[in-house]
């Protein structure tokens, strides 16, 4: 997979693998709904008080919760641009993989989908730092290993995301 900008400052993923479709597929998926555990993390309750908890739970968690819903709604959208290679190429294999173009004003949106999603995904595996920083290839023949794969892989998405916001545009791939 390819990351660039294009002439409008848009980033640009190219090259993207079938497997990779899949892991972009997935952001826009609810959090809540996948990772039921781990999505406690992203609306914590704000103490013990009974009447604190209910009062963020009517006013300001339900407000986040809508929050992130739009924000995943604008990512969803971008997704159903991403082109996928229906050609293939001489050699009987499909061409050179999926693209996707993000709109630079979407790019909190993004930011925001991928980085719930990762927390989430964190939490619901009980990921530690010494498993986010640990420089080897994960176990892809089970369900952590794998998700410590998307975890990684959309940090990635989204430091490329960072850069665009930073005017640092990008030429990196995956």
């Amino acid at each position: 997979m390819i990351f660039e900008t294009n002439d409008h400052g848009n980033p640009v993923f190219t090259g993207i693998h079938p497997l990779l479709v899949e892991l972009l597929r997935a952001v826009a998926l609810d959090p809540w709904e996948r990772c039921p555990e781990g999505s406690e993390r992203l609306l914590p309750s704000p103490g013990e008080d009974e009447d604190l908890r209910l009062d963020w739970e009517d006013h300001v968690q339900s407000e986040l919760r809508r929050h992130f819903d739009s924000e995943r709604a604008v990512v969803a959208g971008d997704l159903e641009r991403m082109t996928t290679p229906v050609a293939l190429n001489e050699k009987g294999g499909e061409e050179d993989g999926a693209s996707l173009e993000i709109p630079l004003a979407h790019a909190d949106a993004w930011l925001t989908t991928l980085n719930a999603l990762r927390l989430a995904l964190v939490g619901e595996h009980g990921f530690t730092e010494a498993d986010l920083s640990h420089e080897s290839l994960p176990d892809l023949s089970d369900a952590r290993g794998i998700a410590l794969m998307q975890v990684n892989f959309y940090a990635f998405i989204q430091e490329c995301l960072v850069r665009c916001l930073d005017g640092e545009g990008g030429e990196g791939g995956a």
